[in-house]
């Protein structure tokens, strides 16, 4: 491998230009990508597309809608909350997304009321067929009286009685209209047209009759008979009439003219009853009597079969008419209160209390997050257009809270590495005490951006995680320019710097980078994309300080910008120079190489215990906690939580051949009773099909199960049950649970539905917590664990030593160990981004002390003994070191200071952790390396070393 680097140095040596200038090109390449990057905060974050939880919640997203955009409405004023206005203007916001196809459905007062009357006007419509068809049997046989009786030449009584009783026996197409009429008083639906007609036509024949009557003549006993007929027809008349006018109080309208009907056909039964008397009695009626008497039953026909077909006209063009909301308050009200003036069960699920009520806008699944982005602003516009004047109201829901985190992601990530820059300008101000020293804080930014740029072009997204990257990118791969400077500095020559320090550096890049592959282990893809990206970056930083950083230099001193009569140090002069940094590491250093075995026996007892210790940390995997907790869409989330009484949510989505399958209906009433009284103190509400059925309709058998549900507003129907009725889902609002509650409860839930007879899986969002839970504290430590493996592998075939591979790894075993116990005793729990520590130690920490081993081998082959090799090496390297840890920290500490939760206990663990890997590097591994002294070098290198000290005491 130094034959490598040698021929790199000697290309960048011979054509510094040509390298720096493809650099520059490249890397900008690369920058490009920055404008494509993307952030991600979704399902598809927290667990893997092939979790069977993660593909049941796809499907049933795909079939019942996935999350819901919440607005809360609060009365500002008394007794307004479901006025005619206000109600009006949320039903002019859903009209507006009708046709919106990522919306999946909404539910709202306005929308419940708007299903109710299109409901009533259905049933209304189908009643008027069944009237029509009842006049018009009424009508045909009131002309056939009349036609027969005026067909006789002669008066036969005989026959004269035979046509009243047909007449009579009219009575069955008067009970059909009676029973329209009380099935019309169960809906409601503006009908002024065709009850007009009805009016009109019965009021005609009544007038009819009347003519009849008064053209019978001296038969006092049959004209008064027929003057009754007329006046009941004529009441039915007014009744209809009183429909029209009143809409409102249609029920009333229809029970009275019902009632006027059964009158009707009731006097009709008595009077032609009474009528046959008459004639049985009499001994004569004139001829021209029955004459008028059967062109007026002709005549009563006609109207009532005119009227039949205004009816039947009316239904056929029923489909133009179209539901809307009351304009009248009285009216409304009639719709949400029943006789009691309680308000009715089907709005119980949006009207909250007297002072708040609830719209969901529930949104197409699986949408992607740009799209429920736009939904959620232009829902908060439509809202603000219609200038609710006595409600004021919240928009919050997943959705929105997403929205809102993203854009504080991105407030928070600028200003993070913004931060990160000025503290590490401090930094190596301090510590740095070389020539352009800021020019490593340059490289490491272009790297930064060009890291940004490739996970925009590989579409890796950002994630509340990840977006961690940045400032440990920054503290991190400053390391690799640090070293490099810090050597040319030394040796001022790039071709002798990269012989002497690239294989060194090159092998602490592979060492963090298969401790940063680790992380791929872990089953949470944010963990995952976090691992890629700092693999990426750590890549590109290393990369970026080889060939922009050391061109830089040498041109830097190739056209005279340094004093060319001391263009190389005296490493002497850097060993001997009395610093205050010097004296701590040669001090510090022959003290713990003084005191070897005491100082690894108290760093064992620590990371023992620390590893005891371990299980005992909790794991929070609430996505809240982690954020913002001043954000706006935070609290208002909250705010509609305290209302709602929840807003996380489960579900237990079910499939089979036939939902409706009497069976399968018993269950899910069974186990929706069992939830409802098992869990009281976790399940704030409980819906299914059956919860539908029971708010609209009382006492459905099994056998008209279906038939009710083919009657009920489709949209309703469609968030419990598909068209196929093959898949269903009962759905659970739940308490906010902690996440030991939580995954005791998903437990506990999927062993009461074993027994189903149907194929059952417990789903939702705050089941995929559950799973990103077992995901954290299953994967962590075999992240550590792959991760020590992978570097002490890589090591071992690189140094083709066991004990060379396994001395850098020691001291960040013990730092794992120590790194557990300290966030036990600070009360730090596991979070997705903690639980990447081991991992992040195992990289970082592995890069410091494979540097220093590195450095201490090269000192003993040029013949120093190891006590004077140790000191040396410690204090040649250890100012870069020092100043790469020391940035690496102020990198870190930056996330301290971010408004995220979860960043601010990540940045105090990884700077405890890389304070402790510093310490580690320059107090546990001296005494490890002169203990292990005699296994790191061969025999050969062994007989080199000596020779050198030899010829260093010949020239002394």
């Amino acid at each position: 491998m130094n034959k490598v680097f040698n021929w790199l140095g000697s290309i960048i040596e011979r054509y510094p230009f040509k390298v720096l200038l493809i650099s520059i090109l490249l890397f900008s390449m690369l920058i490009f990508g920055a404008t494509k990057i993307e952030m991600a905060t979704g399902n598809e974050t927290l667990v893997q597309d092939d979790n069977p939880v993660y593909i049941s919640n796809q499907k049933m997203e795909n079939t019942f809608g996935g999350e819901s955009i919440l607005v809360l409405f609060t009365d500002k004023t008394e007794g307004n909350l479901l006025s005619v206005e206000n109600i009006r203007r949320m039903w002019n916001v859903e009209k507006r997304f009708q046709y919106d196809e990522n919306i999946f459905s909404f539910m709202s007062p306005a929308s419940i009321v708007h299903q109710m009357t299109e409901t009533q006007g259905t049933k209304i419509k189908e009643q008027v067929l069944t009237l029509s068809d009842g006049l018009e049997e009424m009508g045909t046989k009131m002309k056939d009286i009349g036609s027969e009786l005026s067909a006789k030449e002669l008066m036969d009584t005989a026959e004269i009685e035979n046509k009243l009783e047909n007449l009579s026996s009219s009575t069955d197409a008067f009970n059909k209209l009676i029973n329209g009429q009380k099935n019309m008083a169960n809906g409601a639906k503006e009908l002024q047209g065709g009850l007009y007609s009805i009016a009109s036509g019965l009021e005609e024949v009544s007038g009819q009759l009347t003519q009849l009557s008064n053209m019978i003549g001296e038969n006092q006993e049959l004209k008064i008979k027929l003057s009754t007929i007329s006046g009941n027809i004529y009441k039915s008349s007014q009744g209809i009439s009183t429909m029209a006018e009143k809409t409102s109080n249609i029920k009333t309208g229809a029970d009275n003219t019902a009632n006027a009907l059964n009158n009707v056909s009731s006097k009709l039964s008595n009077e032609t009853s009474s009528m046959k008397d008459t004639f049985a009695n009499s001994n004569s009626i004139r001829p021209d009597e029955m004459k008028e008497m059967a062109n007026g039953f002709i005549t009563m026909g006609d109207n009532l079969l005119n009227i039949s077909e205004g009816l039947s006209t009316f239904y056929a063009k029923s489909e133009m008419m179209v539901a809307d909301i009351p304009t009248d308050q009285v009216e409304l009200d009639n719709i949400l209160y029943d006789e009691d003036g309680n308000l009715r069960s089907v709005f119980s699920n949006v009207v909250l209390d007297d002072k708040n009520s609830l719209m969901v806008v529930k949104l197409q699944g699986n949408l992607d997050d740009e799209y429920k982005k736009q939904v959620s602003e232009n829902i908060a516009a439509a809202l603000e257009e219609e200038e609710f004047e006595t409600l004021s109201y919240v928009v919050s829901g997943k959705p929105v809270l997403d929205t809102a985190l993203k854009n504080e992601m991105k407030t928070n990530m600028v200003i993070m590495v913004g931060l990160a820059v000025v503290i590490m300008l401090i930094v190596l101000f301090i510590v740095f005490k070389v020539k352009w020293r800021m020019l490593s804080l340059g490289i490491i930014l272009v790297s930064v951006i060009a890291t940004l740029g490739l996970m925009g072009h590989i579409t890796v997204p950002v994630t509340m995680v990840s977006m961690a990257v940045f400032p440990i990118l920054i503290g991190l791969g400053i390391d690799y320019s640090i070293q490099f400077h810090n050597r040319y500095e030394e040796e001022k020559s790039v071709k002798t710097t990269l012989r002497n320090i690239g294989t060194a550096v090159a092998i602490a890049v592979l060492a963090t980078v298969l401790g940063f592959v680790s992380l791929y282990a872990s089953p949470v893809p944010m963990i995952q994309d976090f691992g890629k990206m700092l693999t990426i970056g750590v890549i590109i930083s290393f990369i970026g300080s080889i060939f922009l950083l050391t061109p830089i230099l040498h041109l830097r001193d190739l056209f005279g910008l340094q004093n060319k009569d001391n263009v190389k140090l005296d490493v002497k002069e850097v060993e001997e120079k009395d610093t205050f940094l010097n004296k701590i590491l040669k001090g510090s250093t022959k003290t713990v190489v003084k005191f070897s075995v005491p100082v690894l026996l108290i760093a064992i007892i620590a990371a023992g215990f620390g590893f005891y210790l371990d299980n005992k940390v909790g794991v929070q995997t609430d996505i809240e906690s982690f954020m913002p907790q001043d954000m706006n869409a935070l609290q208002d989330i909250h705010t509609v939580r305290d209302a709602v009484g929840s807003t996380d949510q489960m579900a237990i989505y079910i499939s089979d051949d036939n939902i409706l399958e009497k069976n399968n209906i018993n269950w899910i009433q069974q186990i929706t009773r069992h939830i409802q009284e098992k869990y009281t103190d976790v399940v704030v509400d409980i819906k299914s099909i059956d919860t539908l059925v029971s708010n609209l309709g009382e006492d459905i058998s099994a056998d008209e199960y279906a038939e009710f549900i083919d009657d009920l507003p489709g949209q309703q129907v469609n968030m419990f049950l598909n068209s196929e009725q093959n898949e269903s889902v009962i759905l659970l609002n739940i308490e906010h649970l902690d996440t030991e509650r939580l995954q005791d409860f998903v437990s506990e839930l999927k062993a009461d539905l074993k027994d189903a007879p149907m194929n059952v899986e417990v789903t939702g969002k705050s089941v995929l917590d559950v799973e990103m839970v077992n995901g954290l504290t299953s994967g962590r430590v075999l992240m550590t664990i792959i991760g020590l493996v992978l570097v002490f592998v890589a090591l071992l075939i690189v140094y083709r030593n066991f004990i060379k591979a396994l001395v850098p790894i020691i001291p960040v075993i013990l730092i794992v160990g120590m790194s557990s116990g300290i966030m036990y005793l600070l009360g730090v729990d596991y979070t997705p981004i903690t639980t990447t520590l081991g991992a992040l130690v195992l990289g970082m920490g592995t890069e410091m002390t494979v540097m220093l081993m590195e450095r201490y081998i090269e000192e003993r082959k040029i013949g120093k003994d190891k006590s004077d090799a140790i000191i040396h090496s410690t204090i040649m390297i250890g100012k870069a070191i020092v100043a790469s840890g020391l940035t690496t920290v102020g990198g870190f500490s930056v996330l301290m200071l971010s408004e995220f939760v979860i960043l601010k206990d990540f940045g105090l663990m990884t700077v405890i952790n890389i304070s402790l890997a510093l310490l580690s590097t320059f107090i546990i591994l001296p005494p490890i390396l002169s203990i292990c002294d005699r296994f790191l070098l061969s025999k050969k290198e062994k007989e080199e070393a000596e020779n050198a000290s030899q010829e260093i005491i010949h020239e002394i």
